[in-house]
């Protein structure tokens, strides 16, 4: 009695207090069959129009989440992204410092090695500027030694060191260049122009086969122009040509039309060490060098320069020269055939002291020079051509001197070459008139592979 009093209290209380009272905690109908479902409970007193809540005993649904909610959690994950950026950036700054200098260049350049011999036959006896006798010998003419490597982001450098044989007499040590190419500077985004400065010696930019070294030519020896009018000391047969001290600056001019590229060159350098100078160096010399160079049809390429040198004083001299370059390569086949025709033209003009009965004499001359040259390839391996020189006497230019030359080239590959040569001298000079040579040639490049001269074709 007391129990169904309580129960009974409960039930009325529950809705007062917006509680759902338990069906199981209701008594069911004493007639009901047990496979029925038990029915509905009453409505609660005083409430008809509300059942009591079924399922009560259930967890209520979360709440769906807010906007608010959302926005706090993205603020989270931003901290988060930005707190292991810096720790990805601190690691990176300590890995950076534990590591060694990135610049093995310094301590390992690119290295070169050259070396050049030759045996010359003679039917008559050929001697240097020197009076030293040449003919029916072998030479191992030069020995250089090619260093290249990247100062910093913003200069390269270079020394080519050369042992030369003397004529014979020896060899001797020479740094035949020594320069440093500063690319752009510091305090510049990029060089106006292309801007490039060269400081140190290196090999004039006069007509374009003075700056190749030996190794490099597609001849047994120097054409007369070159040794005549810009230097030698032993002869064409052996190193020519002049490399002053100095410094150059270099820039691509802008474009006028498409696919022509247009460079100028201007130097300042030491003056007197040019053959047509004669050792003056009491004022400095000055070079220009105006170079164009386009592709015609994909296989044609053709460049044309302009050359000039000037030096001042009492014994001024001046040189200008004009140089044409041709080279053909077809699409098809390229690799193995090509045809490569050439030129240089110098005047030149200077004033210098004669010896005349030893008195001194001041004498102004203004020799002629030039040469041309053509050349085929007939395979991969093998290269024949021809050059024709003309050069008149610097010191007296009713004297000229001509050079007919042929010559057949074979690689085994790009490190050795073997060349076979032939030239015929007719000169008003009696001493060098009706000259025929037979020259055999070895060239031998071993090291870091360097850029193949103009006229090989791979």
């Amino acid at each position: 009695m007391r129990a169904r009093s309580i129960l009974l209290f409960l039930f009325c209380l529950g809705p007062c207090l917006g509680m759902a009272v338990p069906a199981a905690a209701q008594s069911p109908p004493a007639s009901s069959p047990p496979a029925q479902p038990p029915p509905a409970p009453p409505a609660p007193p005083g409430r008809p129009d509300r059942a009591p809540a079924q399922g009560a005993s259930a967890a209520r649904p979360a709440s769906p989440p807010t906007l608010q909610g959302l926005a706090a959690d993205v603020e989270d994950l931003k901290d988060e992204n930005a707190d292991l950026k810096s720790e990805i950036a601190d690691l990176k700054a300590r890995q950076a410092a534990s590591k060694p200098p990135a610049s093995l260049n310094a301590l390992n350049p690119q290295i070169t090695a050259f070396l050049n011999g030759a045996m010359r036959i003679d039917d008559h006896p050929v001697l240097t500027p020197k009076g030293v006798a040449i003919d029916d010998r072998p030479f191992l003419r030069t020995a250089e030694f090619d260093f290249r490597a990247a100062v910093d982001p913003y200069a390269d450098a270079v020394a080519i060191l050369s042992l030369e044989d003397e004529a014979g007499q020896g060899f001797g040590a020479d740094l035949e260049e020594g320069y440093v190419v500063v690319k752009r500077l510091p305090v510049l985004e990029s060089a106006p122009l292309g801007l490039k400065l060269k400081l140190g010696r290196f090999r004039a930019p006069i007509g374009f086969i003075n700056r190749s070294h030996m190794h490099d030519l597609p001849w047994t020896t120097r054409p007369l122009p070159i040794a005549r009018l810009l230097g030698t000391e032993n002869g064409e047969f052996f190193e020519s040509g002049y490399n002053p001290v100095g410094a150059e600056a270099e820039v691509i001019l802008p474009t006028v039309i498409d696919g022509v590229v247009q460079e100028l060159t201007g130097d300042v350098v030491d003056g007197g060490s040019i053959a047509i100078a004669e050792g003056q160096r009491d004022h400095p010399g000055f070079i220009g060098h105006y170079n164009l160079f386009f592709t015609a049809h994909d296989t044609h390429d053709v460049n044309i320069g302009l050359s000039g040198y000037y030096q001042g004083g009492a014994h001024r001299a001046g040189l200008f020269g004009v140089d044409a370059l041709y080279k053909w390569k077809p699409l098809a086949a390229g690799e193995f055939n090509s045809v490569v025709i050439g030129g240089e033209l110098f005047r030149a003009d200077r004033r210098f002291t004669a010896d005349a009965g030893g008195m001194p004499v001041e004498r102004r001359t203004t020799p002629l020079a030039w040469y041309g040259f053509a050349q085929v390839q007939l395979s991969w391996h093998t290269y024949a051509g021809a050059r024709y020189d003309y050069a008149q006497d610097i010191t007296d230019d009713r004297l000229a001197t001509q050079v007919a030359a042929a010559y057949l080239s074979y690689y085994t590959s790009e490190f050795l070459r073997f060349r076979a040569g032939y030239e015929h001298r007719w000169s008003d000079i009696p001493a060098e008139d009706g000259i025929n040579s037979f020259i055999a040639e070895v060239n031998v490049v071993f090291g870091s592979h360097p850029t193949e001269p103009y006229w090989v074709n791979r």
